[in-house]
């Protein structure tokens, strides 16, 4: 009985695999794989003609921008927190004698000044250019605004405050956006 089609699986009036070359299964089959779309999303990889940064080149690109402020944090610290140790019990206590947070709204600042010149006229920060990533608006392709940059910023701060999982969301994200891309409105494009 190979010619005949399984019994219940075809609808009335349905052709059998051997009347038609378009069989299509009967309502409780799934279909064919052939009628599957396995194509990319649009837009998932590439943005204004330019093929997205991956998550773990950010990351390296990110790594050596927090290298370099980890080292002005550090000058910054020596300069305006200085701390006095003293012995007690034969247990050394260090406490700072400088002014507490000034060291943080300077590096704040900094940060801000650096990330939005370096995005505005560079198109990405040091750490950024050395992997050959840079950032671009999602919607044009083009270089950011200063106000575009500055809100990228404070989207990094953002993105930072709950275990970095604003960062960590561009790994998942279908268009590689983490939350300050997409506060901003912006993408991070491979630039070689």
């Amino acid at each position: 009985m190979i010619d005949e089609p399984p019994s219940g699986d075809l609808a009335p009036g349905q052709p059998t695999p051997q009347e038609s070359s378009e069989w299509v299964p009967g309502p409780n089959l799934p279909p064919s794989p052939t009628t599957f779309d396995y194509s990319a999303p649009s837009g998932s990889t590439v943005v204004a003609g330019l093929q997205l940064a991956g998550f773990w080149t950010r990351f390296l690109g990110f790594l050596v921008d927090g290298v370099i402020f980890y080292v002005v944090n550090s000058i910054l610290a020596a300069i305006f927190e200085p701390t006095a140790t003293t012995v007690v019990g034969g247990v050394s206590i260090t406490t700072r004698t400088g002014p507490t947070g000034l060291v943080d709204v300077i590096l704040l600042l900094l940060e801000l000044g650096y990330f939005s010149w370096f995005w505005t006229n560079r198109g990405a920060s040091l750490g950024q250019m050395l992997v050959g990533i840079r950032v671009v608006d999602s919607e044009s392709g083009a270089g950011l605004k200063g106000s575009q940059a500055a809100v990228r910023y404070l989207g990094y701060i953002l993105s930072g405050i709950p275990l970095l999982l604003g960062f960590i969301w561009a790994g998942f994200d279908p268009k590689k956006q983490g939350w300050m891309d997409k506060l901003a409105g912006t993408q991070v494009v491979r630039s070689r």
